[in-house]
């Protein structure tokens, strides 16, 4: 039995759900709250851990791994469509892709991707970046209390872990919108893939400032009141039993949720001019969400049915002691609950790398490090010696070569022993003479060269070379290391071609370009790898040639 906590750090409390992971099944069994004080005197810095440290300890919460998420006001995203579906290659490329289109320096970045399935025949991915300033302040405040997380997910994105367990029609799109304190999170999905995540800067905590200036009160009052009363005014509830305090404060969290509605409005238009999909219903969920009629006046101003996200009721093992507190707990549970399931459709998502790694035994890793800088002392010492041995070696070798160089020079141009006399001359100067020597019989094998070549001017393997440089664009920068060509009887031919580009997704437009030429069929990549101990990508591409009409237009 494993202990999960899917930790939420909010901004107005601390929430975890406690999962239970057994052999093949797990219960979401408890959930803890607790509400971070409002003392101006003190820092966020210094609030957080604090109520962190007090939420673990007065529920005396153990476990033996920890999830949770970065606040999605800090990430930066961008969802990448791609011409190929090798993950390999969309690993080497995502680089290339971001770089010139965030303005940041990546070496201060901490990047992850994950690619999220097929639309529109391209395969997508999501990249994720934080900047790891953020990350490090992050880590900080939970290590102060001893913890330390296994993943780190971003907040909002978190969302799509839930996805398998909604009810989701075959290619609808649907969103699901978290109203917490400081933030509203909004997750898009479309036949179970990801389409956009994103953070809105606007919760519950607007209407409680906007219901402090407007009735002239203090913050703790107004939130007081705001939860006293809690609902929103529409066309089909009046509040006409209220009280006229009552109904006055409904009508201000009316009011003022009313710009929580026009910035998801906002949103929604967005996905659906750029990606020209509907959304069929909103899932609704978050503190804020259980203010009576939020999300009748989502479904009246969005035009879009508008459901509270009942996950008591879905195929989630849940504690049925929890079901009052659901509206609360689903970020939590968003964030949690990839550590125990199977599926495939989640959130892979994870900023603990590089630097920021997760090492659960750091005194096994400091053992291992000893032993293997032990291995490594004794290996240099005997580089150094073997290194000794082969520096005496390596310079008989090259007098040998030298020696050898010599004789085979002088039987090539017998011309030369004269001239350089034993003795009189270092191998430098002879290598200069050589060097003379030599230039003109290229010279004169240049010449040969340029004679074959215009006799030779009309053959298949030069027009085919012809074709394919009039078929690749400018843009398309390929560099062509070799080129292979077979004649047959009949004037036809096989290509063998092997190039080197940056990205896989040049070699993929240089490929694209192929196959416009009318000379080669039946093209094919036999190959395609990324350079032993550099970002170079090889390709290796075979066709047939036949010059048909391409020989007659020379």
């Amino acid at each position: 039995m494993q202990k999960i906590i899917g930790l939420d750090i909010g901004s107005y409390s601390i929430k975890a759900v406690e999962i239970v992971n057994k052999y093949k099944s797990y219960e979401i069994s408890n959930f803890y709250e607790n509400v971070i004080p409002q003392v101006d005197e003190l820092s966020p810095d210094v609030m957080l851990p604090a109520c962190m440290e007090q939420l673990f300890q007065e529920n005396d919460i153990k476990a033996d791994r920890i999830v949770t998420a970065m606040p999605g006001q800090y990430i930066s995203s961008r969802i990448l469509p791609f011409n190929f579906s090798d993950p390999h290659k969309i690993e080497a490329a995502v680089f290339a892709e971001i770089e010139d289109a965030v303005p940041f320096n990546l070496d201060e970045m901490i990047v992850d991707h994950q690619i999220l399935g097929q639309m529109s025949q391209k395969t997508v991915a999501l990249v994720v970046m934080t900047k790891k300033a953020f990350l490090a302040s992050f880590l900080e405040h939970l290590h102060r209390i001893d913890i330390d997380p296994k993943v780190v997910d971003v907040d909002s994105l978190a969302f799509y872990n839930l996805c398998p367990y909604l009810e989701m029609e075959e290619g609808k799109c649907y969103g699901l919108v978290d109203v917490g304190h400081e933030k509203t999170s909004v997750c898009l999905v479309q036949d179970g893939v990801l389409r956009m995540f994103r953070s809105i800067n606007l919760g519950g905590r607007y209407i409680t400032e906007f219901l402090a200036r407007d009735l002239e009160v203090s913050f703790n009052e107004a939130q007081r009141v705001k939860h006293r009363v809690s609902r929103m005014l529409t066309e089909q509830d009046q509040g006409s039993e209220m009280s006229a305090a009552d109904r006055t404060v409904a009508d201000r969290i009316t009011i003022a949720s009313n710009a929580i509605v026009k910035e998801l409005g906002r949103t929604l238009y967005a996905f659906k001019t750029w990606e020209k999909s509907p959304i069929e219903r909103i899932y609704l969920s978050g503190g804020s969400s259980v203010i009576k009629n939020f999300d009748h006046y989502l479904t009246t101003n969005l035009e879009v049915e508008t459901v509270h996200n009942r996950l008591e009721k879905s195929s989630l093992k849940i504690n049925s002691q929890l079901a009052d507190q659901m509206p609360s707990m689903s970020q939590s549970i968003s964030i949690g609950i990839r550590a125990v399931t199977s599926v495939k459709r989640h959130s892979q998502i994870n900023l603990r790398k590089g630097p920021f790694a997760y090492v659960q035994d750091y005194e096994s890793v400091f053992k291992a490090a000893g032993a293997v800088f032990k291995v490594v002392a004794v290996a240099l010492l005997l580089l150094s010696f073997s290194y000794g041995i082969k520096f005496f070696s390596y310079s008989k070798q090259i007098e040998q070569l030298q020696s050898v160089y010599k004789k085979e020079l002088f039987s090539v141009a017998p011309e030369l022993k004269k001239k350089l006399r034993s003795g009189r001359y270092g191998f430098s100067v002879m290598l200069d003479n050589a060097e003379t020597v030599l230039n003109d019989r290229i010279s004169g094998k240049k010449a040969a060269t340029e004679g074959f070549i215009d006799i030779n001017s009309n053959s298949g393997a030069l027009v085919a070379l012809q074709d394919l440089s009039k078929a690749v664009p400018k843009e398309v920068q390929v560099n062509m290391v070799e080129y292979r060509f077979e004649t047959k009887a009949d004037g036809t031919g096989k290509i063998r071609i092997r190039v080197e580009a940056d990205s896989y997704d040049t070699i993929a437009k240089f490929e694209q370009s192929l196959k416009t030429i009318s000379s080669l069929s039946e093209l094919n990549e036999k190959s395609s790898e990324t350079k032993p101990g550099t970002e170079i990508i090889v390709a290796v591409v075979e066709a047939d040639y036949n010059p048909g009409k391409s020989r007659e237009s020379l």
